[in-house]
């Protein structure tokens, strides 16, 4: 799900299909986590980094597809790196 051109051809088939869906990078699953107050946004933050260095997506299009939609301001927790 980290692959921009795999999540857009996802998307195409939703919307060629007509279905009520979403296509998120996983990071979007701690998003829910944090939105939810079942996280702190360190905690938050710190999530994401491990899956981005721990799935090795350490690249720029991987860094910037895994933030993509997420309104978390992270530069405070993480390394610059993994931020877009």
């Amino acid at each position: 799900m980290m692959d921009a051109h795999g999540r857009h051809s996802i998307r195409r088939e939703i919307q060629n299909r007509d279905l009520d869906a979403s296509v998120v990078p996983p990071t979007f699953l701690f998003y829910i986590l944090y939105d939810n107050g079942l996280i702190s946004r360190t905690e938050f933050c710190e999530a994401c980094a491990d899956v981005l260095e721990s799935e090795g997506w350490t690249g720029y299009h991987a860094v910037d597809a895994a933030w993509e939609g997420i309104p978390v301001d992270c530069s405070d927790v993480i390394d610059s790196d993994l931020l877009p």
